[in-house]
């Protein structure tokens, strides 16, 4: 990998642009950027947690299994975020598996490396904490929407999401695509195929989105978020 690429994207990455440039140096000397394909794994449930990564570009599918090897879908998560964190507070292993969902550019960084570097910048300490109580709040909210609202207002609710409304617009439509099929929104809120399929459907009718088995589109952001 292109050693100038690699500090374009550093530098672009929100947790970096704005530190001192012997911080960016730091990251840069102690990062390996890599790339994988489409189900390809990062890391496998219960693998040493020895390492953070910086997603760049792409998309990754954080998942657990159970015993029987049944997979529970936590998030899937996009350009610009960090994952593998655990590393960094306390698990000595991981807690879930990091499957690519759509092609994947990211730098991986040892977490002992990224540790020392949280206490040469308070500056990244502070947004780095700041992310995990976020992340933590994300969490106990999800919880707290799968005890109180109803099926089809998680999986509006859904569609309302950063990572929905972050991807490329096309002649104003937000396009989804394949990596939300309806069978993984389904597993995100905790429903299942066919109702997200009913809710899909009368969504359309209401001309706020379109789909077809590869795509979904947002044709009406603002009636989406008003639902």
């Amino acid at each position: 990998m292109d050693q100038n690429l690699k500090f374009w994207y550093l530098n672009n990455f929100i947790l970096v642009k704005e530190l001192k440039e012997e911080y960016k140096n730091y990251i840069h000397e102690r990062t390996i950027m890599k790339s994988l394909k489409k189900d390809e794994m990062v890391y496998f449930q219960n693998d040493p947690a020895n390492s953070i990564y910086f997603l760049k570009e792409g998309k990754v599918r954080i998942s657990q299994f159970d015993k029987s090897g049944n997979e529970f879908l936590v998030a899937i998560l996009g350009k610009g975020e960090i994952f593998g964190e655990a590393s960094i507070t306390e698990n000595s292993s991981r807690q879930e598996a990091a499957i690519v969902e759509e092609n994947l550019t990211y730098c991986v960084m040892k977490d002992e490396d990224f540790k020392s570097l949280l206490l040469m910048a308070p500056e990244l300490n502070f947004k780095f904490s700041q992310m995990c109580v976020n992340n933590l709040l994300e969490t106990k909210n999800r919880l707290k929407d799968f005890a109180l609202k109803n099926n089809k207002q998680r999986i509006i609710d859904f569609l309302k999401e950063p990572i929905v409304n972050n991807n490329a617009t096309v002649n104003g439509e937000i396009v989804l695509n394949d990596c939300f099929t309806h069978q993984k929104i389904a597993q995100l809120t905790s429903t299942n195929r066919q109702e997200v399929s009913m809710v899909f459907s009368d969504l359309r009718k209401k001309q706020i989105i379109d789909y077809d088995r590869k795509t979904i589109k947002i044709l009406d952001l603002e009636q989406l978020q008003n639902l």
